[in-house]
This record gives structure tokens, sequence and C-alpha cells, in this order.
């Protein structure tokens, strides 16, 4: 547009800091050329283009309004919230600390600034953006819910839950209030407050799979499994079968130990996911405990299509016939796993134990090195390699090296492990033993 000279004074003093000379001189230009109502009307279209989510469009207003007046603060708030979500960082901070200046009474600016602060992952400085944003508009439902937001984002959820609830306060009908609440809540252990939250998001936005995945969650570290599963049974009948809740459902189902059920949840989840290495492995694991073999071999092979480099695949089978009992197939089976991930304790130690059992001294032999190797890798706390390394020295008639680490798992184990039980039974044999061999 043609600018006159109002326009070059305020653009002027504009570029030398002097912003309410600016805005004056900007404000007597629209008033002069009979603009500012056409203004006003492009700023309320670009923020709701905004709200819609049409970010192109909002961004073509917004510099249409910025062209003609730019001097106003609401435009750079726009744009820096535009910038925001597309992850232009620069453009953001630069568009936030124009606001700033020319709003610095409008606590939207000084959120925004916050934001800025917090996407460069700066905490401490937009907290401290965000507080005077709240402060400076304590009914801007932005500025009260961004500041709830990063303070339970920072681990301060007590702090952060009576901005949120002036949040939910401002806009009763907003979900991600109450979803952020129910989150700080859930933070703070305040469980019934946490429900009450999700379950309001939830039903503002119940095609959301958050809102439905969040408050199993809650039932979850509740231990109200059967509550947590029939939530998660009304989310997939709105959401249909999302993968993130089919997984939740089939972890309800198990701490439920209901087989059946968590089967029937896996398949569904497979439907959806075919490619998800970890739900065919659930399907293994559970049509093995089933005592359904061949479908829990077949789950097991469909993994192996997939990623023929999945030890877990390979451990699984070696699992499955070491129940059948099938040695060979189990022992090719585990030796693959082992070869697969030479340095994962749990093939060695099922490899070394299948080894134990065998009529076969060369194979009792070589579980040794493998559960000597394995015991370097279990994690602290797991006595099940040390109990077959003494079983192993047993097995090759070593006895006291065998009574070492039996009487070793009693020392260390906790009471009532069942590991230390079961070493305290094998060194009462291996002293039977010895004395029947005097």
């Amino acid at each position: 547009m043609a600018q006159s000279d109002l326009y070059r004074r305020g653009y002027e003093q504009l570029k030398a800091g002097n912003y309410e000379e600016a805005k004056r001189l900007f404000r007597e230009n629209e008033a002069a050329s009979g603009t500012t109502a056409a203004t006003q009307a492009l700023l309320k279209q670009a923020d709701a283009k905004l709200r819609e989510g049409d970010l192109k469009q909002a961004a073509t207003l917004f510099e249409q309004v910025l062209d003609r007046n730019p001097s106003l603060p609401e435009v750079y708030q726009g744009l820096a919230r535009i910038s925001l979500f597309t992850g232009d960082g620069d453009s953001a901070r630069v568009h936030a600390t124009a606001a700033v200046r020319l709003g610095p009474g409008q606590g939207l600016s000084w959120t925004l600034m916050g934001l800025v602060h917090e996407a460069a992952g700066e905490v401490e400085t937009a907290l401290q953006h965000l507080q005077k944003g709240a402060e400076l508009s304590p009914t801007v439902f932005l500025c009260q819910f961004n500041l709830g937001r990063v303070l339970a984002a920072a681990g301060r959820g007590a702090w952060g839950v009576l901005p949120l609830k002036q949040a939910t306060e401002l806009e009763p009908n907003n979900p991600d209030g109450f979803y952020t609440l129910g989150m700080a809540y859930k933070q703070t252990r305040q469980y019934e407050n946490s429900l009450r939250a999700f379950e309001k998001a939830r039903d503002l936005a119940p095609t959301n799979v958050d809102m439905w995945a969040t408050l199993a969650d809650v039932l979850f570290e509740l231990k109200e499994y059967k509550a947590a599963r029939d939530v998660l049974d009304h989310g997939l009948a709105r959401c249909g079968d999302h993968p993130a809740l089919l997984e939740k459902a089939l972890a309800a189902s198990m701490m439920l130990s209901d087989t059946e059920a968590s089967v029937g949840y896996v398949e569904r989840e497979l439907k959806v996911a075919p490619n998800y290495e970890q739900a065919w492995l659930n399907l293994a694991n559970l049509t093995l405990l089933e005592k359904d073999f061949e479908r829990s071999e077949q789950a097991a092979r469909e993994l192996l299509k997939r990623n023929p480099k999945s030890w877990e695949a390979y451990f699984h089978l070696g699992n499955l016939f070491e129940a059948v009992p099938a040695e060979k197939e189990a022992e090719d089976a585990y030796r693959k796993a082992v070869e697969l991930a030479p340095d994962n304790w749990k093939p060695l130690t099922n490899l070394a134990g299948l080894l134990i059992q065998m009529k076969n001294p060369a194979k009792n032999a070589e579980a040794v090195p493998l559960l000597e190797k394995a015991l370097k890798l279990a994690p602290a706390g797991d006595w099940t390699v040390m109990y077959n390394l003494a079983l192993a020295h047993t097995q090759l008639g070593q006895r006291d090296r065998a009574m070492e680490l039996a009487r070793r798992i009693q020392q260390e184990a906790p009471a009532g492990n069942d590991m230390a039980e079961q070493a305290r039974r094998l060194e009462s044999n291996l002293k039977e033993a010895a004395a029947r061999s005097r």
C-alpha cells in the first residue's frame, strides 16, 4: 500500500525503538486513511484461521495487517505462534521479541517469549516469562495453560495445578486444558483428581487416542486392571483398533492372567500393525502358555520372515522346542540366538541349561564357559545363572566348586528367595552324596 508521511514517520520511530510514539503515529495514519476497521477485521480473520489450524492463510493475513500497521503487537503474537507451530525458532524469537516490545502489558507477548525459550531448552528463563505472562493476563487461556503445562513438564506439577485449573475455567470445552491438568495431578499422585480431569478430557475429545490411553495409565498405577481394560475397550470402540490402545489392553489382560483375551488383543494388533515385531513375539509367548505349540511356532516363524536376525524369535523357538520336548531343535534354536546376541545372558543361560541336562559329557562341559560368560552379563540380583553353574559343576562331578556356588547363593541372595532355597537343597544333596562316597 502507498506510504503516507505519517506512515513513514511511524516507521522511523519504530526502527528507533520509540514504540509508543510509533504506535501513536500509525494509529493516526489509519484514522486519516480510514483503514482502522478494515485492519481490525483482517486481524480477526487471521486469528480465526490460526485457531482453525490454517497456518498458511493465517500467515498471509497477518502479513497483510503488518503491511498496514507494523506497530500492532497482536500481529507479532500471531506470527510468533505460527513460527512456533512450524518449528522456526529464529523467526519465533524475532516475532516474540517484537511482541514484547510493542505490547509489554499484554501477557500473551511474554507467554510467547517463554515458549521460544522453552523450545530452545532454556526452561528456567521460559518459566520467568511464562509467569509474567500469566500474571499480566489472568483471563487468557494460553497464558495460564502454558505456565501450568511447562511447570508440570519441568517436574513441578504441584505448582502447575493452579494455573491449569484456571485455564480449564477459562475454556471449559478445551480438552487440552483438562488433559494437562490430569497430567499435573498424576505427577503429584493425586489420582482421584487426575482421573476426573482425564475423564473430562475424554468426554470432550472422545476420538482422541491419548485421552483413553492416559486415563488407562492412571488406572494401571492404581492397579485397577479390570477398570483399565474396560476403559480401553470403550476407547477401541470409539477410536477403532489403534495399536497403542490394543497394546495397553493386552497388558491389562496379562495382569489379569486372562491369556485368552490377551491373545485376542494381540491378534487384533497384528491386523493393523503386521510388521510390529514385539506383537509377533507376544503372540508366540501367549500361545506357548496355552500349550498351542503349533500356533506358537508359526508366530515366531512369522517374526523371522520380517526380521531374520531376531534373536528373540530363535530364543522363543528354543523355549518352545525344549517344552515339547525336541532336544535337537531346541539346541539349534538356542545356538542361533547366541550367535545373533552373543552378549545377552538369556540365550547363553538357556543353552547351557539344556546342555547340562543332556547325556553327553562334552556338552555338559560346554555349559560351564557359557554360564561363566552369562554370569558376567546377568543383572544384579538374578541368581539363576549361578545356580545353573552349580548344577553344571555337579553334573561334571566337581562337587567342591558346586558347593561353593550353592553356599554363595545362600549368603548373598535375599531372605525368602526361591533360588536360595534351591541352593540350600542342592548343598544338602551334595553333602549326602559326599558322605555316601566315603
